[in-house]
């Protein structure tokens, strides 16, 4: 079965965050960051595994965990001023926001 375009894109957030995650602890010793970055990645795993099936909800969770990335990342990135990670992870989760949201609102009700 072929993914969807949203399917792929989700996973691709997923990997970026947790690898992310992963990079914040091994360079700073952040085990927030692993945390955050870990369980981040494993529920827009989960996303991208229900998207198919139930995609108003999968969409929702999606939109919450990326509305978060952006709003932490985002001030990260006002901050620090920092293109990577914050800036780059912002950007995606502005992307991700919008996406998830057209799904929420072009699926019928």
């Amino acid at each position: 079965m072929a993914l969807s375009m949203s399917q792929k894109l989700t996973l691709g957030y997923a990997a970026l965050v947790g690898v992310g995650g992963a990079m914040g602890y091994m360079k700073s010793g952040s085990q927030k960051s692993l945390a955050a970055g870990g369980l981040s990645a494993a529920v827009l795993y989960y996303v991208y595994t229900q998207l198919p099936t139930n995609p108003v909800f999968a969409s929702s969770i999606g939109l919450g965990i990326s509305a978060a990335l952006l709003g932490v990342m985002g001030s990260r990135f006002k901050r620090s001023g920092k293109v990577f990670p914050a800036g780059v992870v912002s950007l995606v989760s502005l992307v991700m926001t919008g996406g998830y949201l057209h799904g929420i609102m072009r699926s019928p009700h």
